[in-house]
């Protein structure tokens, strides 16, 4: 190449670098002005999602301030009694149960001292504070010692007045219920809730009653939908002994009483409890030895007034429920015990004369008559039938079934000869004789109740001893409490009305069994005679509630114990010794008060099914069972709109 040549090159070169140079340079200033733009439009959508999101946020405080103050002008309720947001309540029908266990006291969990109070004054006082926390509206209540309808002016009565005091009574809660309804029926037709206080105790509640179905037809038909309310105290008793006075009977002078002594604590060990007895004002103690749940015992009591009536009470010292430590008796004047046998002769009428009147029974009598002179029984002052002979007739059936009503006994034992009679739904079978060289025995019989039952202290009738070559088959499907080894019936019982009739399949007679050994004939006959005999004994004891229905000529009762005072007003429903009138009579809380058991929920929902109904368990707490929380949703209003006054705020700007 010449020089001419390489000069134009470089030539061309020179120029051609600034001119790559600044086409370079256009090139990335066009870069940057792009990515300086992409930069602002990015910062513009950021800055408009930003302000979006403020305003979402300050229309959200907007409408929650709005909601608070609806919900805080609502006024809600909340509380496991009631549930959140809850209506409000105007009419209050209360059923209170203040039966005998509802005073087992409960600690006060929510205080920092260690004191207790009974379940019952528990509900009462978280029912007050519920009622000022509703704004107190119209309260009617219905107590289960009286089961009446009345209006409580206001909720701070309801410790003060005399039908929310303890009793010593039973609660029928089924017929409080429909008391209850019956009530919201012929009152108006504003909402009306039904709130029950209650230990939940089986007893009370009955779930075996046949009410309940109408129970829930009467609820589902009110005019409102009625809500209940239940409010469950059912903590179990613990360090609680009982004492009960099972039966007392007058023997010449002395008093002799059957004694029961029962705990609820789960750890049976042994423990002294002091036993006071009280018989006509003078007084006597002693110490018994409980090792288990219960223990049965008998007491000897001497009489100072042979000749008279007289009254006392047996008690324990006092534990967390004071209604269940005393037991009250009453007796009058002694009078022979008559039992009249009805029988063909021969040897069983000898056996069985000497069983009901055995020698040192002074004041037992048995007068022996035969089947035909059955008219002339004096059935108003018998404690016992013995029948050993074909079953009565129907005239003298319809006497002797009246007896049984009223509160009798009866043993029938077989005929020698075959009949075809029928009595109490049990007819007698065919004779049967036992193989030679062998026998009837008992293989099984019924050791808790009846007349072959174990005595006070356990021991139990040598019933296995008896043997028979002889019995007769009983016709009958009522309950069996003795069986021969084959299964077939050796004893029967019948209830009727409050009397009791028994049937036993051999005589006491050597050519049929050893029955006339007395092993098993002179306790059974003994018992049944004891049995027969509490008809008389029972004009001086009822169950504690009941004596109102006695005193239908509106007498003066006045109490004649010394175990405690009672008022004027609540003495009906409290145990004691009373005189309304010319008698005496003791009264004592009824048997099923010292029956624990608890109803279930399951059952709970079973009786109520179909219902609107809610259930609360106290803790002893004695807090409110619902609270208004309006004034919470007004201090969330303030923070919203505190809230949306802070997001509207504009930023400072400064200038450049």
């Amino acid at each position: 190449m010449s020089f001419l040549q390489q000069s134009l090159l470089w030539g061309l070169l020179a120029a051609a670098i600034p001119i790559v140079v600044h086409l370079l340079n256009r090139r990335r200033h066009r870069t940057v002005k792009w990515a300086a733009m992409e930069f602002l439009l990015k910062a513009t959508r950021e800055s408009r999602g930003k302000k979006k999101l403020k305003h979402l946020i300050i229309l959200a405080c907007r409408a929650l301030a709005i909601l608070a103050l609806i919900f805080a002008i609502s006024r809600p309720l909340i509380g496991g009694f009631f549930g959140w947001g809850a209506p409000r309540v105007e009419n209050v029908v209360l059923i209170l149960d203040r039966s005998a266990s509802m005073e087992q006291q409960v600690s006060a969990t929510n205080t920092a001292s260690s004191a207790a109070k009974s379940k019952r004054a528990t509900a009462i006082a978280s029912i007050r504070n519920s009622l000022e926390e509703l704004g107190n509206p119209r309260l009617t209540l219905i107590d289960s010692a009286s089961g009446k309808a009345q209006s409580i002016p206001s909720p701070d009565a309801l410790a003060e007045i005399s039908s929310t005091a303890a009793t010593d009574t039973h609660a029928s809660i089924p017929s409080l219920i429909t008391a209850a309804i019956d009530f919201i029926t012929g009152s108006s037709s504003e909402s009306t809730e039904i709130w029950i206080a209650s230990d939940l105790q089986k007893t009370d509640w009955a779930p075996d009653q046949g009410s309940w179905d109408s129970i829930r037809t009467g609820i589902t038909d009110l005019a409102q939908k009625t809500t209940i309310r239940i409010l469950s105290l059912t903590s179990p008793p613990a360090n609680n002994t009982s004492i009960r006075v099972l039966s007392s009977r007058r023997s010449g002078e002395q008093i002799l009483l059957d004694l029961e002594l029962t705990r609820a604590d789960e750890q049976y060990s042994s423990t002294s409890i002091p036993i006071t007895y009280s018989i006509n004002g003078t007084r006597s103690s002693e110490n018994i030895t409980l090792s288990g749940q219960s223990y049965q015992f008998q007491k000897r009591l001497p009489i100072s007034d042979t000749h008279g009536s007289g009254h006392g009470f047996i008690s324990i010292p006092s534990d967390t429920n004071p209604r269940d430590n005393a037991s009250f008796f009453a007796y009058g004047e002694d009078t022979p015990t008559t039992t009249y046998l009805v029988s063909e002769g021969g040897e069983s009428a000898r056996w069985l004369n000497l069983a009901a009147a055995p020698p040192g029974f002074g004041n037992n009598q048995c007068i022996e008559i035969t089947p035909e002179s059955a008219h002339n029984i004096s059935w108003s002052t018998t404690a016992l039938i013995i029948w050993q002979a074909p079953l009565p007739d129907e005239i003298i059936g319809q006497e002797l079934s009246r007896y049984l009503q009223s509160g009798g006994a009866a043993i029938f034992l077989p005929p020698h000869s075959s009949s075809e009679a029928t009595y109490l739904g049990v007819q007698w079978g065919e004779l049967t004789k036992s193989a030679r060289d062998q026998f009837f025995i008992i293989d099984d019989w019924n050791q808790t109740e009846g007349p072959l039952k174990n005595g006070i202290e356990g021991t139990p009738i040598p019933v296995s001893k008896l043997k028979a070559i002889k019995r007769r088959s009983i016709l009958s499907e009522t309950t069996v409490l003795a069986s021969w080894k084959d299964n077939s019936p050796f004893l029967i019982r019948s209830i009727i009305g409050e009397g009791t009739a028994i049937f036993l399949a051999t005589l006491p007679e050597y050519s049929w069994s050893n029955l006339a050994d007395a092993d098993v004939l002179l306790p059974t006959i003994q018992r049944m005679i004891s049995l027969g005999d509490t008809r008389f004994g029972s004009a001086y004891s009822e169950a504690t509630g009941r004596i109102n229905g006695l005193n239908r000529n509106q007498e003066t009762l006045t109490r004649l114990d010394s175990y405690s005072q009672s008022s004027t007003s609540n003495a009906p429903y409290e145990s004691g010794v009373w005189q309304l009138g010319e008698r005496t009579i003791a009264t004592n809380r009824p048997t099923a008060e010292d029956q624990w058991q608890i109803i279930t929920p399951s059952q709970l929902d079973t009786l109520l099914e179909g219902t609107s109904y809610k259930l609360f368990e106290d803790k002893g707490k004695s807090d409110a069972l619902a609270r208004e929380i309006w004034h919470v949703f007004l201090i969330a209003m303030l923070v919203f709109l505190i809230t949306e006054a802070i997001l509207c705020l504009q930023p400072k700007t400064h200038k450049p």
